[in-house]
């Protein structure tokens, strides 16, 4: 953000959590959000689907891992922690604050986890391809 601040980048994909407060404060400028809806802090910054781009619809999302083998009793334990952390009334304030949406209860499993772990791996493997993007070269 300090290189986007101080003219050194031109452009950067950032979240609303590192960004909302600079725009706010008119230190950048805010061309559209990568959400279903638009950012209720920034209200006047249309979503990139409302541009025409909807495949630019990019959550931000973490996740917890555990190692290969874990045993499913630990792994449901802290899917538990996990669901029970994201329903706490402050974490939901917190989050809305920064504008970050927790997933749905329904997408919050392991398994559903791991699916959109593989369909953002297939997602972006395409991305690269076709871009013809070379690790190597950079």
């Amino acid at each position: 953000m300090s290189d986007i601040v101080g003219g050194h980048s031109d452009l950067v994909w950032a979240a609303a959590a590192t960004s909302s407060e600079l725009i706010a404060a008119g230190k950048i400028t805010g061309f559209g959000y990568g959400s279903p809806r638009r950012f209720p802090k920034l209200p006047d910054i249309p979503t990139f689907g409302e541009l025409g781009h909807p495949e630019l619809d990019i959550r931000f999302w973490q996740a917890l891992f555990a190692p290969a083998g874990t045993p499913k009793p630990v792994v449901d334990r802290l899917n538990a922690a996990l669901r029970e952390t994201l329903a706490d009334e402050r974490v939901k304030a917190t989050y809305a604050e920064r504008g970050v949406e927790a997933f749905p209860a329904d997408e919050l499993s392991p398994e559903a986890a791991n699916a959109f772990v593989a369909a953002e791996l297939k997602k972006w493997r395409a991305v690269i391809v076709d871009a013809k993007i070379d690790a190597e070269a950079n």
